[in-house]
């Protein structure tokens, strides 16, 4: 049996520029040694980076991991990036508040407000660290606390 071979379109850099792929065709660029992805719009389409063209990520810590708050997740969010530092956050009507991400220990920040109804006025609530997976919020005469921790999660 013969082997398939797959041949895309190709041309140099310039004749790119004057060019206008199909939407979805992949085409070379013969003077970049780049693949270059089109649209049917777009002049000379998309190049795509070359493994020895992008910056070095090493030591940069980015967001791998979130939720947006939302009435379904109680209003509750986080934010969880590559090296393990997390922050998380949300709303309560006070009580035991179940945290979206488990933390390392005990060795994180925590932090909340409080409102009322009688007007705009807020206080720092009374919050402190449960274990790794809770915290509690005593929300007193108020409304409702929003609460925000950070630090290592597990």
């Amino acid at each position: 049996n013969m082997p398939i071979q797959i041949q895309f379109r190709r041309g140099s850099s310039a004749e790119h520029e004057t060019f206008t792929g199909a939407p979805g065709e992949i085409t070379v660029d013969t003077t970049n040694n780049t693949l270059r992805v089109h649209d049917g719009q777009t002049l000379g389409g998309t190049t795509l980076a070359r493994a020895d063209a992008v910056t070095d990520m090493t030591g940069t810590d980015y967001v791998v991991a979130w939720q947006s708050p939302t009435a379904d997740n109680n209003y509750t969010w986080y934010r969880k990036y590559k090296s393990g530092w997390v922050e998380q956050g949300g709303e309560s009507t006070g009580g035991t508040i179940i945290l979206p991400i488990q933390m390392l220990n005990t060795h994180y920040t925590v932090t909340s407000g409080l409102y009322y109804s009688s007007g705009s006025s807020w206080t720092v609530g009374s919050i402190r660290p449960r274990d790794v997976t809770s915290i509690s919020l005593n929300k007193a005469n108020a409304d409702k606390g929003w609460w925000h921790v950070c630090g290592i999660a597990a």
